[in-house]
């Protein structure tokens, strides 16, 4: 059974891997955790990196990026 807990990260899903008259074991691992994933992928479009993105590190998406 998976159901969503409230952590101290904000929400996640969880699975219950076990579960006794005490004693509720859960695993809060992504379900494809540990497995070895392949992707097909495509290169649609390439640019370079505006000021914004280079100061703060990472990518930002077509609508900006709120901290």
């Amino acid at each position: 059974m998976r159901f969503q807990a409230d952590s101290s990260n904000g929400p996640m899903v969880v699975t219950v891997v076990s579960a006794d008259e005490n004693t509720v074991t859960v695993d809060g691992n992504h379900p494809l955790a540990g497995m070895t994933l392949t992707f097909d992928v495509e290169i649609a479009d390439v640019r370079d990196a505006s000021e914004e993105e280079l100061s703060h590190g990472h990518v930002h998406g077509p609508e900006g990026h709120e901290h």
